[in-house]
């Protein structure tokens, strides 16, 4: 029997969500590099476990994610910022 070998490249996985990639990094998968890509960042992870499935460990962290207070707390961030970005006086009115 052959063992199978994934080239290291599609373990790799991107994202362009800060928050997200907080999170990912928080639940250990290794931060490979992190590029500008015109105002935002491309953060690449790599997950080991897609050699294995395809999909990895990625798409439960993204469903683990979701249902965080991560994500409830990411909302409340921008939220805040369009309102500083709207200026005190709106603020104010809250």
């Amino acid at each position: 029997m052959t063992e199978r070998t994934v080239p290291r490249e599609a373990r790799h996985k991107t994202t362009l969500d800060l928050a997200f990639a907080g999170f990912a990094h928080m639940n250990g998968l290794r931060l490979v590099s992190a590029r500008q890509k015109g105002r935002e960042f491309a953060f690449v992870f790599d997950d080991p476990s897609s050699e294995d499935n395809p999909n990895g460990r990625w798409e439960d962290l993204m469903m683990g994610f979701a249902n965080s207070d991560c994500a409830r707390y990411d909302a409340s961030i921008r939220t805040l910022k369009k309102l500083c970005k709207r200026g005190a006086r709106a603020v104010d009115n809250m």
